[in-house]
C-alpha cells in the first residue's frame, strides 16, 4: 500500500538550466512521494520518461573535488579487477583513474553530450542507458565483467528489475555488483527534502534493497556508509551462488524500521514545510536589512527547494557552479542566473546560502573563508566559524 507524505508542488526537470529563450518550453510536473508499507520503499508519484532527462544533460562530477577523491578511492579499491564497467560513468569521473591504474575499465553513459566529453578525453564510453541490450553488446565486444559499478545511478531508473537483469548478464559468474545509493533513512532523518526530484524516482532503504535483489537471486555481501549525496550506502552484491548475506544486515534493517514508518514519515513532511517557510522568510529579511547574498552550488536540489519555496532572482540574485555546462544558464523552474565564482568579486555578498553544502569545506577554501556561510540543510543554520 502507497501512502503519501510529501507534496512538493509541480517542479521541472532539476538538471535541465534553461537559458531565457526555454522558459517557454520548460515543463513541470508533479512531485507527490509515497512510502510503501510493504517493502519499506520510497518512490515518486510521476514517472517522467527518462529520455527527456539525459538526451541534454548539466551535470558533471569531475568539476567536483570531493567527488574526483571519492572516486579516486574506490578505484584504488577495484584495482585488482580485470574489467570494471561503470553504469553512468557521466564524464569518466571513475573511468580516468581506473586507466590510471592500469585498470580495463568501460564507461555507460545515456547522456550525449557527457559521454562526448569522456571519449574525447580517451575514456571509452559506450552512450547508451544500461539495459539487456547494451549489456549483450558489451559482452560481446568485452567480454564479462568481474565488477559492475553504478554509483547515484540506481535511484534515477524507472525499471530496476531490468537493470538487475541487464548485469546479470554481464556479470562474470563470480562477480560483484557495487551500487550507491543515497540512503532514504538519512534523508528522513537528516530532513534532505530537496534530494527528491524528478530524476529520481526510488529511494531505498536496506530492506527494500534486500526485498528487491532477493526476487532475482542476489545477495547483500557487503555494505558500507559513503558521505556523497548527504550520506549513502554502498552495496556489494553477487548471486547467491557466489556470495553470503552481510552478517550485519539484520540488525540494520532492524534500526531502520524504527523509523521507515508511516506516522514518522508524515511528520517530516511537515518539517520540511516549517523548515523552507523559515528560509524563505530569513531570505526576505536580509533583502530588507540590506544584506547582499548570493547562492553557491547549483545542484539538481537547488531545483526543488527553490521551486518548493518560491524563492526567485529576488531573494537569491545568483548562484555559483563550477560546471562550465551549467554557467550562463538559470536554475530550472526559478530562473536564477548561474554564474563562475568570479561573480563574488563583483558583487560581494556578505552571505553565501551553501545548495552543495556537502563540500562545504572545499568551498570555504576556494572563497578563502570569506562569507557568512548558510546551509539550507538543516535550513537557515549558521555554520561560519
Amino acid at each position: 500500500m502507497l501512502n503519501k507524505f510529501l507534496d512538493l508542488g509541480r517542479q521541472p526537470l532539476a538538471n535541465k538550466y534553461p537559458k531565457p529563450s526555454d522558459f517557454q518550453e520548460e515543463k513541470f510536473f508533479p512531485l507527490e512521494v509515497f512510502f510503501c508499507e510493504t517493502c519499506k520503499n520510497v518512490q515518486l508519484g510521476e514517472m517522467v520518461p527518462r529520455s527527456l532527462m539525459f538526451e541534454d544533460y548539466y551535470y558533471l562530477s569531475s568539476v567536483n573535488g570531493g567527488l574526483v577523491r571519492h572516486f579516486e578511492a574506490l578505484a584504488e579499491e577495484l584495482k585488482e579487477a580485470k574489467f570494471v564497467v561503470d553504469v553512468g560513468s557521466n564524464d569518466g569521473v571513475l573511468l580516468r583513474p581506473l586507466k590510471g591504474l592500469g585498470v580495463r575499465a568501460l564507461g555507460v553513459e545515456p547522456s550525449i553530450n557527457v559521454s562526448k566529453l569522456a571519449n574525447d578525453e580517451g575514456l571509452e564510453t559506450l552512450c547508451a542507458f544500461f539495459e539487456e541490450t547494451s549489456a549483450r553488446q558489451v559482452l560481446d565486444s568485452h567480454g564479462p565483467a568481474d565488477v559492475i559499478v553504478a554509483s547515484s545511478v540506481f535511484t534515477h531508473l524507472d525499471a530496476p528489475d531490468q537493470f538487475i537483469r541487464a548485469a546479470d548478464i554481464l556479470l562474470a559468474k563470480d562477480g560483484k555488483l557495487v551500487i550507491e545509493v543515497e540512503y532514504i533513512l538519512n534523508m528522513i532523518s537528516q530532513v534532505q527534502f530537496e534530494r527528491f526530484y524528478l530524476d529520481r524516482i526510488f529511494y531505498y532503504s536496506i530492506s527494500s534493497m534486500k526485498q528487491l535483489f532477493g526476487k532475482h537471486g542476489m545477495v547483500i555481501t557487503g555494505l558500507e556508509p559513503v558521505a556523497q549525496h548527504g550520506g549513502s550506502l554502498r552495496f556489494t552484491l553477487m548471486r547467491e551462488a557466489a556470495g553470503t548475506e552481510a552478517p550485519e544486515l539484520a540488525e540494520l534493517i532492524a534500526t531502520e524500521l524504527k523509523v521507515l514508518n508511516t506516522a514518522a514519515l508524515t511528520d517530516f513532511g511537515q518539517r520540511c514545510r516549517d523548515l523552507t517557510d523559515r528560509l524563505v522568510a530569513g531570505l526576505k529579511r536580509w533583502r530588507e536589512e540590506g544584506v547582499k547574498v548570493a547562492g553557491y552550488g547549483a545542484p539538481a536540489r537547488l531545483s526543488t527547494i527553490t521551486n518548493f519555496g518560491g524563492i526567485d532572482r529576488e531573494l537569491l540574485p545568483f548562484t555559483i557552479d563550477d560546471s562550465p555546462l551549467k554557467q550562463g544558464r538559470t536554475s530550472p523552474g526559478a530562473h536564477i542566473p548561474v554564474v563562475a565564482a568570479s561573480e563574488l568579486e563583483t558583487y560581494q555578498p556578505e552571505v553565501l546560502v551553501v545548495f552543495a553544502y556537502e563540500y562545504i569545506d572545499d568551498i570555504r577554501k576556494k572563497t578563502s573563508n570569506a562569507y557568512d556561510y548558510y546551509m539550507p540543510i538543516p535550513l537557515v543554520e549558521l555554520i561560519a566559524s
